[in-house]
C-alpha cells in the first residue's frame, strides 16, 4: 500500500513540474515573404449581334421570313442565323455553346417532335462540334465572332402535333465554360 501511495505522490510531482514549466518552453521559429504578385479572374460574356435573321430551307429554298407567321407542317425546315461575339480573358478558357432548351416552349408533342440541331463557324476561334446541340468554342484572347445557326423543322414521317405551336420568340444560347481537365 505504501508503494502505491508513493508512486501516486511521485506522478502528481512530476506532472506539476512538467505543468509549472510548460510557459517556458520554446521552439525558434522564423518567417520570410515572397515578392509581392497579383493574380487576376478572366473573363467570358456572349452577346447577340441585331443580324439575326430566320430563313425557310424547305427543299433548297433560302426565304427570309416572319417565323411568327408560318403554319409548320412535317418536311418544313427552318434556320435562324446570327452573329454573336464572345469576349475572353484567361488561361485555357474554353466553354460549350448550346441554346437553352427551356427557351423553346408549347405544345409537348409538337415540342417534342421537332428536331433542333446548332452549327457554328467561326474564322477567330476554334470549334469542335459537341453533338446535334453544342459546339466547345475555344475563342481567341479578346473578341471572337461565332456565326451561329439553329434549325428547327418537322421530318417528313412525323403524324404528331397537329394544330399545336411552338414559341420560338425566347430563343437563347448559352456559353458555360469547361473546367479545365487534369
Amino acid at each position: 500500500m505504501q508503494k502505491i501511495v508513493t508512486g501516486t505522490i511521485a506522478g502528481a510531482a512530476g506532472i506539476a513540474l512538467l505543468l509549472g514549466g510548460a510557459g517556458s518552453f520554446a521552439l525558434w521559429n522564423d518567417t520570410a515573404s515572397v515578392p509581392p504578385a497579383t493574380v487576376d479572374s478572366g473573363t467570358l460574356t456572349l452577346s447577340a449581334n441585331p443580324d439575326g435573321v430566320w430563313t425557310d430551307i424547305t427543299n433548297g429554298r433560302s426565304d427570309v421570313i416572319d417565323i411568327s407567321a408560318v403554319r409548320m407542317v412535317p418536311g418544313n425546315l427552318y434556320q435562324f442565323h446570327q452573329t454573336m461575339d464572345v469576349e475572353a480573358t484567361g488561361d485555357d478558357l474554353t466553354a460549350d455553346l448550346t441554346w437553352a432548351p427551356q427557351s423553346i416552349t408549347g405544345d409537348d408533342e409538337l415540342v417534342a417532335a421537332a428536331e433542333q440541331s446548332l452549327t457554328v463557324a467561326s474564322e477567330s476561334a476554334s470549334l469542335q462540334p459537341a453533338g446535334r446541340t453544342a459546339w466547345t468554342v475555344t475563342p481567341t484572347e479578346g473578341t471572337s465572332v461565332l456565326d451561329v445557326t439553329y434549325t428547327i423543322g418537322l421530318s417528313s414521317e412525323v403524324t404528331t402535333g397537329k394544330a399545336q405551336s411552338i414559341d420560338l420568340s425566347g430563343l437563347t444560347f448559352t456559353l458555360t465554360q469547361k473546367p479545365i481537365e487534369s
